[in-house]
C-alpha cells in the first residue's frame, strides 16, 4: 500500500516535535515537517538528536505561517496537514497582533493551502480555552455550540477561539467544503520536551 503523505507545521516547537516523532515511529507515511529555516542549527540540531535515525525519513522545509506561498509550496502533494504551530509566550504577553495574526492568519493559510492541494483531512490543535468559558456553569459536556466569549479572553486565548472558528467557517465556503477537520482541544501539555525551546 503507497505511504500517505502528512504535512506537520512547527516541527521544532515542543508539541510539533511529539507529533513529529510519533509519525516518524508508525513509518507508514511521508513526513514532512514545516521550520522557519531548516538551515538553522540551533532548531534542527536538537530534531536530529530527539529522532536519531528517523530524521533521516524526515523533509523539512521553509514554511511561514503569515506567508501564504510558503504553506502553499509545503503542503503540495500533502493528503493529511497536522497544524500544531501557534504562538505562545511563557513570560507575559505581547501585544494582542502578536498572537491573533499568526494563530488567524497562519491557520487560515494552512486551510487555503490544504484545500488547493485536495487535502481531505486537516488536524488542528486548538485548545480547551476556545470553549471553557462560554458562558455556562460547568456544563456536563460542551457541544460545537459552544464557543468562549472573546471579550472575556486574555490574548492567547482568545487567538486560539478565533483561529479555530476561522477554520470552522472556511468549511462553509465553496473552497473548504471538501476538507474533513478534526481540532483537539487540549488543556494544558506538560511533558518532557525534545528540543530546548
Amino acid at each position: 500500500m503507497e505511504k500517505q503523505n502528512v504535512v506537520i507545521t512547527g516541527v521544532s516547537g515542543y508539541l510539533g516535535s511529539h507529533t513529529c516523532l510519533l509519525f516518524l515511529k508508525d513509518g507508514s507515511y511521508n513526513v514532512k515537517g514545516t521550520v522557519r529555516d531548516k538551515d538553522n542549527a540551533a532548531k534542527i540540531e536538537p530534531l536530529k538528536k530527539a529522532f536519531g535515525d528517523l530524521f533521516n525519513n524526515l523533509e523539512l522545509v521553509n514554511a511561514d505561517l503569515t506567508d501564504d506561498a510558503s504553506m502553499a509550496a509545503a503542503i503540495q502533494g500533502a493528503h493529511i496537514v497536522v497544524h500544531t504551530a501557534s504562538p505562545f509566550a511563557l513570560k507575559g504577553e505581547a501585544d494582542e497582533e502578536a498572537y491573533t495574526k499568526p494563530a488567524v492568519q497562519g491557520t487560515m493559510s494552512v486551510m487555503k493551502a490544504a484545500a488547493s492541494a485536495g487535502v481531505k483531512r486537516v488536524v488542528i490543535t486548538s485548545s480547551v480555552v476556545t470553549v471553557v468559558d462560554c458562558g455556562k456553569e460547568k456544563p456536563a459536556h460542551y457541544t460545537p455550540e459552544d464557543w468562549s466569549i472573546e471579550a472575556n479572553q486574555t490574548m492567547y486565548s482568545k487567538s486560539k477561539t478565533m483561529a479555530e472558528k476561522a477554520a470552522w467557517d472556511f468549511l462553509k465556503t465553496p473552497e473548504g467544503s471538501h476538507i474533513n477537520l478534526v481540532t483537539i482541544n487540549p488543556g494544558l501539555i506538560a511533558g518532557p520536551p525534545l528540543t530546548p525551546t
